[in-house]
This record gives C-alpha cells, sequence and structure tokens, in this order.
C-alpha cells in the first residue's frame, strides 16, 4: 500500500509557514501539526503566535486536564523556546482570566487577586519569553494582562523588553500598572500602545525619551498623569483618551497628520501640531489657556462637545477646514442644541457631517438661520440622520438651496421610520431638487 500523499509538500515551507502564522492561536496550531508532516515541519517555523489563557484553559477541561493556570505562563516561555529566531508576533491575553464566572466577578468589582500565574506584565513573567532567542528577533508583542493580580502590583514589562527585545518595532500593553524604571531607550519602536493602564510617569517625560521614533501612539485610559507632554518629532497618528485628572495637556509634534483627542476640561490645552490635517476632539468645555496656533493645515475637523460654538470658531476660522462632523454629547440640552452652531460655519466647508442629535432640533435652527441670512456655502456633501418621526417635507431645504450644484446629500433614517415615510421621501425630494445627488441609508 502507497503513501498517501501530503498535498502540503509541494509548497514552499516558507509558505506553509506563513499560513499557520495567519492562524496565530497557538492551539490551533498544535492541533494541526497531527494533520501533515508538512504542517508539522512549519510548525517550528511559525512567525506569529498568540496565546489565550481562557483559550487554553477550555480546551484543558474538555480534555479533563484541569484549568492549566498555573501552566499559562510556562506555555509562553516553551513558545518562545521552542520557534526562537523564527517567532515575529507574540500575544498573550490573560484579560479574562481563565474563563470562569468567580474571575468575571473579580474584574467587574476591581477585587484583588493575590495569585500571580496570571501577572504577564511582571519582569519575571516577561524575562522568561524575552530572554530566548525569540527575544531579539520579535517585532511585534501584545500583552493584555489580567486586572485583579496586576492593578496593585508594579510591573516591570516596559524596562525588560527594553533591554531584551531591541528590535521590536510594535508593543501593545493592556490592564496593567507598569514601571518606567532602568526603561532602555528603543530607537526600532515606531507603533506603543498602552491601554487601560497606571503609568508611573506622571509627565510622559520618559516615555519621550526612550521612544523617540515613534510614528503611532495610542494612549488609551493611561491613568498616573499630572501634567502630560507628548514630545516626539517623528509622530505622525496619535489616539489620546485622558480622564479629568490631569490640569494640562500639551502636545508638540512637529510631524503630526493625525489626531484623535478626548479629555474633560483641561485648564491648559497646548496643540504645536503644524502638520495636522485631521482633528476628533471630543471635549467637555475649553479650559482658560488655549494654544492652538499651529494647526495650519487642517483640513478635516470633528468636534463632540457642549461648547460647539467656542470649538469651531476656535480650530475654524482662519483655516482651511473642508470637512466637518459635528456631535453633542448625550447629555445635552434642547437649549445648547439651538446655540450650537452658526450657519456661517457652512460657508466654506464643502463637506458636513450632521449626527443625530444635530439632525432635527439643530437642523431647525440653521433653517431659520439660513432662510434670514441666505447664507451661500460651497457644500459638495452633506450627511443628516433623520429621526423617527412621520415627517416627508425635507427640513433642510435652506440647506439645500444654498449647497454647491450637483451636490451630494445623504440621508440616513432612523431604522424605526417607515417604509411610507422612507419612499415619500425618496420620490419627492429628489423632484423638487433635481440637481442634487440623492442617496439614501438607514441608522440605528
Amino acid at each position: 500500500m502507497s503513501d498517501v500523499v501530503d498535498p502540503l509538500d509541494s509548497l514552499p515551507s516558507a509558505i506553509v509557514a506563513d499560513v499557520l502564522g495567519r492562524v496565530a492561536d497557538a492551539g490551533d496550531i498544535a492541533a494541526s501539526r497531527l494533520a501533515s508532516r508538512a504542517l508539522l515541519a512549519a510548525s517550528y517555523h511559525c512567525p506569529r503566535v498568540r496565546l489565550s489563557a481562557a483559550a487554553r484553559a477550555r480546551r484543558l477541561r474538555g480534555r479533563g486536564g484541569g484549568d492549566g493556570a498555573t501552566a499559562f505562563r510556562l506555555a509562553a516561555a516553551n513558545v518562545a523556546s521552542l520557534l526562537g529566531t523564527h517567532l515575529r508576533s507574540l500575544a498573550l491575553d490573560a484579560s479574562q482570566g481563565h474563563g470562569c464566572p468567580d474571575q468575571a466577578i473579580w474584574a467587574k468589582h476591581a477585587e484583588f487577586d493575590e495569585a500571580n500565574d496570571l501577572h504577564l506584565t511582571s519582569g519575571e513573567s516577561v524575562a522568561a519569553w524575552a530572554a530566548t532567542a525569540a527575544g531579539p528577533a520579535l517585532r511585534e508583542v501584545d500583552i493584555a494582562d489580567f486586572w485583579p493580580q496586576s492593578c496593585w502590583r508594579k510591573a516591570e514589562a516596559l524596562p525588560v523588553i527594553s533591554r531584551l527585545c531591541h528590535n521590536l518595532s510594535t508593543l501593545r500593553l493592556r490592564k496593567a500598572w507598569l514601571s518606567v524604571d532602568g526603561l532602555r531607550v528603543m530607537p526600532n519602536l515606531t507603533h506603543l500602545a498602552l491601554e487601560s493602564i497606571r503609568l508611573d510617569d506622571e509627565n510622559l517625560s520618559t516615555l519621550n525619551e526612550c521612544f523617540p521614533c515613534l510614528h503611532t501612539l495610542n494612549l488609551i485610559g493611561v491613568g498616573g498623569l499630572k501634567h502630560p507632554k507628548i514630545h516626539l518629532p517623528q509622530l505622525k497618528n496619535c489616539h489620546w483618551e485622558v480622564s479629568d485628572v490631569p490640569r494640562s495637556l500639551a502636545i508638540h509634534a512637529p510631524n503630526l497628520v493625525y489626531l484623535e483627542l478626548k479629555c474633560v476640561r483641561p485648564e491648559i490645552l497646548i496643540l504645536d501640531t503644524p502638520s495636522v490635517s485631521t482633528l476628533k476632539l471630543t471635549i467637555d468645555k475649553l479650559g482658560p489657556t488655549v494654544q492652538v496656533d499651529g494647526l495650519v493645515n487642517l483640513k478635516n475637523l470633528r468636534i463632540e462637545s457642549s461648547d460647539l460654538n467656542s470649538l469651531l470658531r476656535l480650530f475654524s476660522e482662519s483655516r482651511d477646514v473642508r470637512t466637518l462632523d459635528l456631535e453633542l454629547p448625550a447629555s445635552a440640552g434642547r437649549n445648547e442644541l439651538y446655540e450650537a452652531v452658526e450657519p456661517e460655519l457652512f460657508s466654506s466647508a464643502t463637506e458636513v457631517k450632521l449626527s443625530p442629535r444635530f439632525s432635527y432640533e439643530l437642523m431647525r435652527r440653521i433653517v431659520f438661520s439660513m432662510t434670514s441670512y441666505d447664507c451661500r456655502s460651497c457644500l459638495r456633501k452633506l450627511l443628516v440622520h433623520m429621526p423617527p418621526s412621520i415627517l416627508t417635507t425635507c427640513p433642510f431645504i435652506p440647506l439645500v438651496n444654498n449647497c454647491a450644484p450637483s451636490c451630494e446629500v445623504t440621508v440616513l433614517f432612523h431604522a424605526d421610520s417607515s417604509d411610507a415615510t422612507r419612499q415619500a421621501a425618496a420620490s419627492s425630494w429628489p423632484l423638487r431638487f433635481p440637481d442634487i445627488t440623492w442617496q439614501w441609508g438607514t441608522w440605528q
């Protein structure tokens, strides 16, 4: 009886290894080794691996092998040792614990867990895999810690990674308390994401010093900051969500082109970002000191705030803003809706997106104002959210009248709107405004 021919034998080993790397899940890769000799050989050259504590525990429990909690950190070290210099991307996820109901309760109520079997950002845990041959070869690392174990322990993940993974280009750390003592310069790191992190770097001075070549920086829910200042000359993309604790925020980044900033009411806000073309800002109200003189290239502006009038004047006046995306907080009252925007704001914008909370109550204000002032605009694209209603007449006629020729208007009806309302609008509005290109859709 002849041996069965393995169809994967005809493929180059590098391609088979890359396929396994796209699978990434360590359990699936291990299972695939039994299916093919080619997969078995390629599994030792897999460039990307992802390990999940919850998924691993479910597999072991399914085989009657316990929850495997104490073995998870050892598994990460074993995978790194096995793959060595072939490993380029390593993802470790303990954020869901072992997948047990009691651990979900711990995470929900932020109770402490004195065990350390899932504390993945500790110096010992990181060194277990970073000190192998895989450490210098790694290009991407993603670690999600188990918050009940990590929230009360200061971890040395950053210093250890900077010492052992000096070729790393992308690093993402979540749900941990991180120390920066002993952190070394990482000139190859271009992408950094810290999410739900307590960081012992209150002014971000160590981050600026040790990660000077960052192109992308995401700081989402990072605590421990007092007067943070981002000063990164090569930074191009930044997403920063900060609490109401810091009294001042500053960004000095001459090459930054995309900025998404979510804050509350900082007393001092400094944006020294002359190259920014897209700004997405969520803020309660402006503080007494604001410096945004450097936004000379701003083209696309999205603002969510109850202080829209002041913000729009600050960011759009004397600037060639072409796209406006406007939103109000859910807590905004009717008076704020009516007073938020002046119609002259549309005089220079070519594309405007009006959020659901704008598109009806505020639309009445715009209609009245534009009827009075006849504010000629150059709008070429307009997106409007319609509320659930039986309204069949176009509620924004003056705005459409003042659009540029061949304007494209997208109307999104609420999911609860009746078919009769949609059909009436779709049949009558294009007849009244034949020069407009109409598009229809739905929003929830």
